[in-house]
């Protein structure tokens, strides 16, 4: 092959070579470049806090200074997203976040000296120095948007290009800062200089952390993590609830043991100021606090949880770094777990899916203590069931018994009752067998029981010729005297009615009334019973003795009064007052009284 092909060929592997190396370098870069979401806008941004927390006693400013477009470079790129992220993780945690823009060194320094004059006096203040900041011979150095991209070169143009830290730390500090931390992302020594985070504080009293990006190795040699800025670690340690800022540096230090980042700090840092001061996120005004972790079971009764732990799903999207959320968002899950399992015997599922989801959650004991109690109860209320079952079948036997006893009862007493109607009849004949005739010459006819009664030998219807009356008298053949049934027709003298009658001719001869009543005996006529007990023996005297005495008229002629009437001793009242009533049932009345037409 000839010479000039020789060097033809070596140049164009030359040239190819260096083409894959571009594209491969190329292809890092844009590896490295974050996508910008919101590129900070020229000037001074203004956003309020979005958590505001009664841990925090102190207003809180963080002041985001992004000196270079996001077009600018990478770096600028990087610094851009930084301060989008910082911006809601700062807000979300307190702070009103003041941003500064892409600007040049006059527009710069104008917009901070401007900005650090609104600054209130007693705050906490934060600021960020986002991308690369350039360390020169005693200070650090903030590079606006037109410093010449070799200023880190040339380290006599760093005060007439940038702007000194120190200076902007000075003028914060005579605002009367209750606290003044700064963050620099990444210091970048130029050329003899070095990155002097003391003589960036300076006499302002402020506390500074940051990195450097470093050429080192690990010690074993091998590559360093690539890290494209300060804002992951830096992140992690804003998310220390109760971490102050020096031990916001040790987690700093921690993260960065493998990066290409070395922190670097001033040499004294504050422990009075933290990002997350301890008790922020129970300060916040969620209903996630609402749950208590440790909360008595018994406070847990009847509590609705679903609320809380909506607030805890918002909060832990919103603090995904907060513990305190989780903790509780967990806790509120098995809280609720817990009520439902112990709702009710009748839902084993929730039993059963809190075991599985808790083996060893803090409420295992008291579920399966409360299923052991549901399985016991379950257990008592089929013996229950079961007893309750047998109680009615026992109770249906005593009820078929009791219904079978009473069919029997009612059977054997409709027999007695026949048996009982038999013997009556069979008494009631004897009795009509033994009853006699008894009758007057005045037209009336009955029949009395001849071995109970007789009667009276002078009395059997004998006729008063003077008082025009007809009178038959009975007496008992076991208690002779102290006994008299009687019978008496006479002419109605007053024309009055039976109660009349009564009122006059009887009631004056009787003691104690027990009945007075107008009783119609039979159709066409009317009737008078009075009964009771003394019947008189002499003036204003009365024997013992019960009395029933009936009087009863036509209706159509009073002229004849018939009085039926009896005396008997009050302990034989049963069987001669049925007697008498027997006697008057039998007793026939002639169509026509004796006595007639003397009433008119």
């Amino acid at each position: 092959m000839a010479p000039h092909a020789l060097i033809s060929h070596a140049m164009i592997t030359h040239v190819r070579d260096g083409h894959r190396r571009i594209a491969a370098a190329l292809a890092v870069a844009l590896s490295l470049t974050p996508a910008i979401g919101h590129a900070a806008a020229p000037g001074l941004a203004i956003q309020a806090a979005t958590g505001r927390s009664s841990a925090v006693t102190a207003q809180r400013i963080a002041l985001l200074i992004v000196p270079q477009p996001a077009a600018a470079s990478g770096r600028a790129a990087t610094a851009h997203a930084d301060e989008e992220a910082y911006r809601k993780r700062l807000r979300d945690i307190g702070f009103d976040v003041w941003t500064l823009g892409p600007a040049d060194r006059p527009q710069l320094e104008r917009g901070l000296r401007e900005a650090v004059a609104r600054l209130p006096e007693d705050v906490q203040i934060a600021v960020f120095a986002l991308g690369p900041s350039v360390g020169g011979t005693d200070d650090v150095h903030i590079l606006p948007k037109d410093a010449p991209s070799d200023a880190s070169q040339r380290p006599d143009m760093l005060d007439s290009e940038g702007l000194r830290l120190s200076d902007l730390l000075r003028r914060i500090s005579q605002r009367r800062a209750r606290d003044l931390v700064a963050v620099v992302d990444e210091c970048q020594p130029a050329a003899g200089g070095r990155c002097d985070f003391d003589a960036a504080a300076g006499a302002s009293g402020a506390s500074i952390i940051g990195s450097e990006r470093a050429g080192r190795r690990s010690p074993s040699g091998a590559p360093l993590a690539g890290r494209a800025s300060l804002r992951e670690p830096m992140l992690g340690a804003m998310a220390q609830e109760g971490e102050s800022f020096l031990q916001s540096f040790a987690f700093l230090r921690r993260a960065l043991s493998d990066s290409d980042l070395e922190p670097r700090a001033s040499g004294s840092l504050t422990t009075s100021f933290a990002f997350l001061p301890q008790g922020f996120f129970a300060g916040l005004p969620s209903a996630c606090n609402r749950i208590d972790p440790n909360a008595d079971p018994a406070s847990l009764r009847g509590v609705n949880l679903d609320p809380p732990i909506g607030a805890c799903e918002a909060a832990t999207a919103t603090y995904p770094y907060a513990r305190a959320f989780e903790d509780r968002r967990q806790a509120g899950r098995e809280q609720r777990a817990f009520q439902k399992a112990t709702a009710s015997c009748e839902d084993g599922t929730a039993i059963a899916s809190y075991s599985a989801a808790y083996p060893a959650g803090r409420f295992r004991g008291l579920v399966d203590n409360f299923s052991i109690d549901c399985n016991r109860k379950r257990d008592r209320q089929e013996a229950d069931e079961r007893r309750r079952r047998e109680e009615t079948d026992r109770q249906r036997e005593v009820e078929r018994q009791r219904q079978e006893d009473e069919r029997r009862r009612r059977e054997e007493l409709d027999r007695q009752r026949e048996a009982a109607r038999l013997e009556q009849e069979r008494l009631e004949r004897e009795r009509q067998a033994l009853r006699a005739p008894a009758s007057s010459a005045s037209g009336w006819t009955l029949n009395f029981a001849s071995n109970l009664l007789e009667i009276r030998p002078m009395m059997n219807d004998q006729y008063d010729a003077q008082k025009q009356t007809y009178t038959t008298i009975w007496r008992s053949r076991q208690h002779g005297d102290q006994v008299m049934m009687y019978v008496q027709i006479s002419p109605n003298e007053r024309c009055g009615s039976a109660q009349q009658y009564i009122a006059e001719q009887i009631r004056p001869r009787r003691g104690q009334v027990s009945r007075s009543q107008e009783v119609n005996s039979a159709p066409g006529r009317a009737g008078f019973v009075l009964e009771g007990r003394g019947t008189a023996v002499a003036q204003g005297s009365f024997d013992d003795r019960s009395f029933y005495d009936f009087a009863t008229v036509r209706r159509d002629d009073r002229s004849t009064i018939t009085n039926i009437g009896a005396r008997f001793p009050a302990e034989y009242s049963d069987l001669y007052r049925a007697e008498l009533l027997r006697m008057m049932n039998s007793m026939q009345l002639p169509n026509r009284d004796i006595f007639t037409n003397r009433c008119g």
